[in-house]
């Protein structure tokens, strides 16, 4: 068709209903079996950047990281039974239960829990990847090893305020356990700055901008609602000169208010 440019009304709002259209057409359409009551875990961004130097003259980026659930059903966590009172250090694998609508769950085998000597209680391998990447720095800078798979325990530790139907009132996985671990509807985890391991070894880093980016369930191992929102991301000015962060942008920039819940000993087996 043809628009005449004496007619820039008309031009705006052809233009207005393409952006429109495409905006509707990315919008997300759940496809996923409604009986089965899956998680959707979604990653805050980066938050409490700090760099310091420690004792051996390595410079570390600190940082706290919480995910949060707001999907219809639990995410749940559950060591192979066939591996309970074994006391060796050992892999075990864990199962994902998916709960359903009519009273029934079903299983799958999502990866192992591993023993974490620094936190004393089992990890789920490969939760979330740490990727830090150059946006606005020399390009000599080489970041390859600073793409992380950390592994995560799963407890209710973070209160998040959304109106969703499934939310739990109380936490309901409270520690790191053995055979069990969980994050409710309603519920995140959140693993402060100071925690053992939660930093990025960036010694030898110039100045510049950097961002740092959370990818919770990487692999897709964990079945949920939806993957399109497991990413978040930090743009900030690193000064390594001074040891101090700028924080220029956050990815969403839109999040829920939070209420961190320090529970008695979150680390317990």
């Amino acid at each position: 068709f043809f628009l005449d440019a004496s007619q820039p009304l008309v031009v705006e709002q052809v233009l207005a209903d393409q952006m429109s259209a495409t905006v509707a057409e990315a919008a997300f359409v759940d496809t996923t079996d409604p009986n089965d009551l899956l998680p959707d875990l979604l990653p805050l961004p980066p938050r409490d950047l700090k760099v310091e130097k420690v004792e051996d003259g390595r410079a570390l980026l600190y940082f706290s990281t919480t995910y949060y659930n707001q999907g219809r059903g639990t995410m749940e966590l559950r060591a192979d039974p066939a591996t309970a009172g074994i006391r060796a250090d050992i892999e075990r694998n864990v199962l994902q239960r998916i709960y359903q609508a009519g009273g029934t769950h079903r299983e799958k085998i999502v990866g192992n829990f591993l023993w974490h000597q620094e936190h004393l209680h089992y990890h789920y391998t490969d939760f979330i990847t740490y990727d830090l990447e150059a946006v606005d720095a020399p390009t000599s800078e080489d970041l390859s090893g600073n793409l992380v798979k950390s592994t995560f325990c799963l407890r209710d530790i973070s209160r998040v305020f959304l109106d969703l139907a499934s939310s739990s009132p109380e936490a309901t996985y409270k520690i790191c356990g053995k055979e069990l671990q969980g994050v409710s509807v309603g519920w995140g985890d959140t693993y402060y700055w100071n925690y053992p391991d939660q930093a990025l070894d960036i010694t030898g880093l110039s100045s510049g901008t950097y961002k740092l980016t959370f990818i919770a369930n990487p692999e897709e191992r964990l079945d949920e609602v939806r993957y399109d929102n497991n990413t978040s991301s930090a743009l900030f000015k690193l000064n390594m000169e001074d040891l101090t962060i700028e924080v220029l942008e956050e990815v969403p920039s839109e999040t829920p208010e939070v209420e961190h819940v320090h529970l008695d000993d979150p680390f317990g087996m």
